[in-house]
């Protein structure tokens, strides 16, 4: 099999969530000579991108959008160490530190999210899920994050996000990141009120979003 038709594959098993047979054909490419790199850009990448879209759209739903997400962390798990080994970089758009919010442990949302950021080259620390807004806030800094992400499925748990704004209001040090929240009970209204930007109604948004706000879209 030639690599154009192990990378028009691996394209099509990111688009059917494929998971099961996504890591052999990454194998064999990377065999007949493909590099790293160049499945991310020009396989992964762009499928991913193709799958988010029609969720956006409404033409597929959460399942098939989790199992997307599933195959290409398949996948990177194993490009990732051969880039560093060959000092090959994904050039970042930014540093995002991603967490549901306390009281919440809902977390499927942020999961997606993560793994199309990394996707599109983001550096992602997942801090998990029901995390205080006081942690959210240290291992950001520690990580040096530029974005803020914080996810809430619940109506009851929203508040935690308005508290972390406020606790980095408290610490003098909002000027520091952009946070963005997310989840079904968010809004751009809600948002704007608590001085964060609203990720948008779909994984694909959020991140198209924070592309934005780091200048790359």
């Amino acid at each position: 099999m030639s690599i154009t038709e192990l990378e028009e594959k691996i394209h099509a098993c990111i688009i059917n969530g494929e998971s099961s047979e996504i890591a052999a054909l990454v194998s064999q490419a990377l065999e007949g000579g493909a590099l790293p790199l160049a499945i991310i850009e020009q396989s992964l990448n762009p499928a991913l991108k193709e799958v988010g879209d029609k969720f956006g759209q409404g033409d597929i739903f959460l399942p098939e959008l989790i199992m997307s997400a599933e195959a290409m962390q398949t996948a990177l798990e194993l490009l990732q160490p051969l880039l560093a080994a060959q000092n090959q970089v994904i050039e970042s758009p930014g540093r995002v530190a991603m967490a549901t919010v306390q009281g919440d442990i809902h977390d499927i949302g942020k999961n997606i999210v993560c793994a199309m950021l990394r996707a599109n080259g983001f550096e992602v620390l997942d801090l998990g899920r029901d995390v205080p807004a006081a942690t959210i806030i240290a291992e950001a800094r520690k990580f040096k994050a530029d974005i803020i992400g914080l996810s809430a499925l619940l109506s009851t748990t929203l508040p935690y996000c308005r508290d972390t704004l406020r606790l980095l209001e408290e610490l003098k040090i909002r000027d520091q990141f952009k946070v963005f929240i997310g989840g079904g009970p968010a809004n751009p209204e809600y948002a704007e009120s608590i001085g964060a930007i609203y990720g948008g109604p779909h994984a694909e948004a959020a991140v198209q979003n924070m592309l934005k706000a780091m200048g790359r879209a």
